[in-house]
């Protein structure tokens, strides 16, 4: 995990020296989907999400995003399969989800200070599994393929910092360690622009 960490951090860092680049923090609330979700039904609360951006035009940026999502579940006692081994136990299901995404996204012209928006991403998303039974753990990690959509609202506040909130959708794809494990996330947060 803390590798998924680090390598987030140094593909995000030289974004920092754009000029007429922002940055972007958010608080992700995440919704589990699809498989996902069969594992841990519950939403996440905990999570944070950045994206440092490079202004191409009046109203497009492309930039680098990354953060990192939490979802957690207790299910009661219940057997879990995995491959050929079954346990019977209370469960603690975890799942850290860290994207590391490449993206661009298009700012609508509008005469107020509100500004909707929508955005494409690809890149990566890690996905460490853990399930805990008392003193047994069953891990699984996996890199996924992932496509990114977004689209969310923005309100400036001053000259250079906005206020923004925005959906986004982390379609992940199966790999042979582990499914797919999709999710979706409310944003909110600040941005910050460097004129």
């Amino acid at each position: 995990m803390k590798t998924a960490i680090i390598i987030s951090l140094l593909a995000i860092g030289p974004a920092c020296g754009f000029a007429q680049s922002n940055f972007m923090i958010s608080y992700p609330i995440g919704f589990p989907m699809g498989n996902l979700h069969d594992y841990v039904g519950s939403t996440s609360f905990r999570g944070i999400n950045m994206e440092f951006n490079k202004i191409v035009a009046p109203n497009q940026t492309v930039g680098l995003e990354t953060g990192w999502n939490v979802f957690y579940q207790h299910v009661d006692k219940k057997v879990y399969t995995e491959g050929s081994q079954s346990i019977t136990g209370v469960q603690y299901r975890y799942t850290n989800a860290v994207p590391i995404i490449a993206g661009g996204k298009f700012y609508f012209e509008s005469k107020k200070s509100i500004h909707p928006y929508v955005g494409v991403g690809l890149g990566t998303l890690y996905v460490d599994r853990t399930t805990d039974f008392g003193i047994y753990r069953i891990n699984t990690d996996a890199w996924q393929f992932c496509i990114r959509p977004e689209a969310g609202i923005e309100a400036r506040a001053g000259s250079a910092e906005s206020f923004f909130i925005g959906v986004k959708y982390y379609w992940a794809f199966n790999t042979s360690d582990l499914d797919a494990q999709p999710y979706l996330t409310l944003n909110v947060g600040f941005r910050f622009t460097n004129l």
